[in-house]
């Protein structure tokens, strides 16, 4: 008998619901209408389907809304608009969307998906902001606001007020399957440290103190009460060090500008080779005001590849230098590991939001400032949580997806089949006509 080399939408969905009870977990969302013709659960359906699918917007699940077998499969009695879509998840409840996306996560660690990622047994998770969209016409009451200078339609340059949305994930990075654990909406006139903050104290709620030990983060991010909160928390750092933190990073110039190197290392990846070196020291205070002893990792590096130019292959080398603040042991972590867990920050660029805007269209602008929202009694309309809800939707169809190709399927392991290839599939089997069903005789 010839294998079957395609995925099946059964498959998948039998996967999430003996893995992650996902059936049982989808009758608990609920959003602001009154006795709706569409059920909140059959509009969640039709958005995840559309993201496990990699739809490009709301139209196009429209569309495909217009055929039976979708409607059967999202157990919805008939097609309905984007604006069905838009109207229910507006008024959608946040909370059974966020405890979706915790437990989901919770199970992945208690089936040891994530254990593949471990540094020194280690978990390790980055946590970093993106700005989602942007608008010079839309907006609405949750939008920030910044003047930008664009050149007019007769070339003369105009400041005009441009409207967008920000937030801050985190998302743990070393594993195949690397699931974002939360995300927090930066509120019109703060700073991105602040919504960070504010999602760094609201993990242990979620998950619990230590579900995973290293957090990695950006320079914005050196300061006191991120420090503080890790050290309560029992989270280990590894923060990039600029000038933002001035007397701690013109501290440690001076002192590695006077001695050599403590270790010299040279790797090849990916066609490349580098070449650093390394300074290593402890117990240096983080400021003047905050007298905490911190260890200070430097990084000279040199790096040698080749590119093409005018046809021709050509060498080219470039120079770097990285410097990182940590709470980690030097005997456990020596200045290789940190070096690279400093660098693997960008996995999280690179294997989460990057990954998102170009395959799962992340950036679509979906529900923006949406007027279709659902009133409670008469007058009153519901805060507009379209965004927040589409979002919490897109990350839990992105960490179930990657849990079935780098957990569950032997063809991406026998075939070498991509993410992006194994949604192909699943969306071509949903144009399938339904297998007919005949009565025993």
């Amino acid at each position: 008998m010839k294998e079957e080399k395609t995925h099946s939408l059964p498959s998948f969905s039998a996967y999430l619901h003996k893995v992650f009870s996902f059936r049982s977990q989808v009758q608990t969302l609920s959003d602001s209408r009154q006795e709706p013709d569409i059920s909140p659960q059959s509009v969640f359906l039709a958005l995840f389907h559309a993201f496990v699918f990699r739809l490009p917007s709301l139209q196009q699940l429209e569309a495909e809304l217009t055929h039976s077998h979708l409607q059967q499969w999202i157990q919805a009695e008939r097609g309905f608009r984007d604006d069905t879509l838009r109207y229910s998840l507006c008024g959608f409840d946040l909370g059974p969307l966020e405890q979706m996306l915790v437990d989901a996560n919770r199970r992945l660690k208690r089936n040891k998906a994530l254990n593949p990622g471990r540094v020194q047994g280690c978990l390790v998770a980055a946590l970093d902001g993106i700005e989602v969209l942007s608008s010079y016409s839309r907006h609405c009451d949750s939008c920030l606001q910044r003047r930008v200078k664009r050149r007019g339609p007769g070339g003369t340059m105009e400041e005009l007020t441009q409207y967008y949305h920000r937030a801050v994930g985190c998302q743990i990075i070393h594993s195949e399957v690397k699931p974002f654990l939360a995300v927090e909406w930066l509120q019109p006139g703060e700073g991105e440290e602040t919504a960070a903050l504010r999602l760094l104290t609201r993990l242990p709620k979620l998950y619990g103190s230590r579900f995973f030990d290293i957090l990695l983060l950006d320079a914005l991010y050196a300061q006191t009460p991120v420090l503080e909160l890790a050290e309560k928390v029992g989270w280990e750092v590894i923060i990039s060090l600029k000038q933002n933190a001035r007397d701690l990073y013109q501290s440690a110039i001076r002192l590695f500008a006077q001695r050599k190197e403590d270790t010299q290392i040279r790797e090849e990846r990916a066609g490349k080779t580098y070449e650093a070196l390394l300074w290593d020291e402890s117990n240096l205070p983080f400021s003047l005001q905050d007298s905490r002893p911190l260890r200070v990792v430097r990084s000279e590096e040199t790096l040698h590849w080749r590119h093409y130019r005018q046809n021709q292959l050509q060498p080219k080398v470039t120079h770097h230098e990285w410097i990182w603040i940590t709470t980690l042991n030097a005997q456990a972590f020596p200045a290789a590991v940190i070096r690279r867990l400093g660098h693997d920050r960008w996995k999280q660029e690179n294997n989460g939001w990057m990954d998102l805007t170009q395959h799962w269209a992340f950036k679509h602008g979906f529900l923006h400032a949406c007027r279709h929202r659902p009133k409670r009694g008469q007058k009153q309309e519901v805060a507009n949580r379209g965004l927040a809800a589409v979002i919490l939707v897109l990350l839990l169809a992105f960490n179930l997806s990657s849990a079935f190709v780098h957990c569950h399927s032997k063809l991406v392991r026998r075939y070498r089949l991509s993410a992006v290839a194994v949604a192909r599939q699943l969306y071509f089997w949903l144009a399938k006509a339904p297998p007919s069903i005949r009565a025993p005789d």
